[in-house]
């Protein structure tokens, strides 16, 4: 009886319907993956960062310890940016 219900209602046999939600569901997906791109690529971003920042700053602390910070920051800026330029000419 639900079948026949449905049927009647949307004036479509029941595996359009089917069919029809099927597509909906795949539109839907597509949506939801567009819409976390940007946060993922804000995470791979501060990644890169992080990476550089680590490995300009720990070279630093054996060569002159005292610029540790400043180095940590530029890694970080250069990783990021680095990134950047790395997506544009994808």
């Amino acid at each position: 009886m639900a079948t026949l219900r449905l049927e009647k209602r949307y004036g479509a046999s029941l595996l359009e319907i089917i069919n029809q939600m099927e597509n909906y569901a795949i539109v839907h997906q597509s949506i939801e993956d567009e819409r976390a791109k940007p946060k993922n690529q804000l995470i791979i971003l501060c990644c890169y960062g992080c990476l550089w920042g680590a490995v300009i700053g720990i070279a630093t602390l054996f060569i002159k310890p005292s610029v540790t910070v400043a180095a940590m920051t530029l890694g970080f800026t250069a990783g990021v940016s680095g990134k950047l330029l790395l997506q544009k000419g994808e």
